[in-house]
């Protein structure tokens, strides 16, 4: 046999060995569960604690392990008990926590019986689920507390009177004070109870169908007191709606005078402005005109004193020997002579070719034009 097979063989014992030690050496606790710790050996007893999950240290044969469960259980002391729980028997989980109970039969104060569905929820107190191993009610406690929970809440439910049954806020109350005894009485067995839910109650069947009579002539009577609030309602109704149409319509009449009264008044005022500012525009209209009129005419009278003056200062211009001979020039410029005929017996005829005598005809005499300043 080779060495390899011999260290395999070998750590396989060991891992079998180390692994039988572990399951000797501890317990696992499950979940929602507590874990209660027993010496069996020495001085015995148990552990002041409780153990909450996962694993632990444990002896076989030396030390023995309790378990409880941490959920919330249920009590229900409901009619039919016996057959839902044989419905129920074949589910696992249910059965742990739930008990199911027949009614309480209460007698209520004014002696009568009724039966009262009723559901009851508790839990082992944290911390406390060592003593009740050790006090020896880990298979008992769930009969005890079943047992003296019915008593209890016979016991006080029978403070209430037929009445009061049926009156679902008295029913709440009651529960109430019911849950504040058993929290009190059932701490003996180390639990603690939640709630308590009253589901449902009945009567026997004579009174029940008394009762229901009963019950069915106060809802008529309710019925009738709401019919007739509801016809009075409705002729209040109808005079609130009528008193509201009068004053809408008054309201709308006297909005509508005060829209027409100042709708009037703003057509007057604005009638009034329009009129002024016609007659401005008119004034300031006319007042342009007359002025732009008299601002044209004196434009003219300045353009035709300018145009006298002008004249005059030509002619005076012209007048003098220079100004004759820019006319001579001007002349001589425009003289435009195609044909000339000449008659040479006419001794009145002007020759052209005598210059003297044309710049006497066009120019002056220049002897004149010396005497001239």
């Amino acid at each position: 046999m080779s060495n390899s097979i011999r260290i395999s063989i070998g750590l396989a014992i060991l891992v079998a060995l180390v692994f039988l030690a572990f399951s000797l050496l501890t317990v696992r606790i499950p979940p929602a569960t507590i874990g209660v710790k027993q010496a069996l050996w020495g001085s015995g007893g148990y552990d002041q604690q409780d153990y909450g999950t996962g694993l632990a240290w444990a002896v076989a044969g030396v030390q023995r392990w309790h378990f409880l469960p941490t959920q919330t259980q249920f009590i229900h002391f409901v009619e039919g008990a016996r057959e839902i729980e044989g419905l129920m028997r074949p589910r696992e989980s249910p059965l742990e926590f739930e008990d199911y109970e027949s009614p309480v039969d209460v007698r209520t104060r004014d002696n009568n019986t009724v039966y009262v569905d009723v559901t009851m929820t508790y839990r082992i107190l944290p911390g406390r689920g060592h003593t009740l191993v050790e006090a020896g009610y880990k298979t008992s406690y769930r009969e005890q507390v079943r047992s003296r929970a019915k008593t209890l809440i016979r016991e006080d439910l029978a403070n209430l009177s037929s009445e009061e049954f049926q009156s679902t806020e008295i029913r709440l109350t009651q529960a109430g004070r019911t849950l504040d005894i058993l929290k009190t009485e059932l701490a003996q067995y180390y639990v603690e109870p939640l709630d308590v839910f009253i589901r449902a109650v009945h009567f026997p069947a004579d009174y029940e169908s008394k009762l229901q009579e009963k019950q069915y002539l106060n809802q008529k009577k309710l019925l009738d007191e709401a019919l007739t609030q509801q016809a009075t309602q409705q002729t209040d109704v109808a005079k609130f709606r009528k008193q509201t149409d009068k004053e809408v319509k008054i309201k709308t009449q006297d909005w509508e005078k005060r829209i027409q009264e100042k709708r009037s008044e703003y057509e007057v005022l604005i009638a009034q402005i329009t009129a002024e500012a016609n007659l401005y525009a008119q004034e300031t209209k006319a007042q342009g005109d007359a002025e732009r009129e008299i601002a044209v005419a004196n434009g003219r009278l300045a353009l035709d004193k300018a145009e006298a003056l002008r004249d005059q200062l030509r002619n005076e211009a012209l007048d003098t020997r220079g100004g004759r001979i820019k006319l001579a020039l001007e002349a001589v410029e425009n003289l435009n002579i195609p044909t000339v005929v000449l008659n040479s017996d006419d001794p009145a005829v002007p020759m052209l070719l005598d210059l003297d005598q044309m710049t006497r005809l066009l120019v002056g005499d220049p002897e004149e034009a010396k005497s001239e300043p």
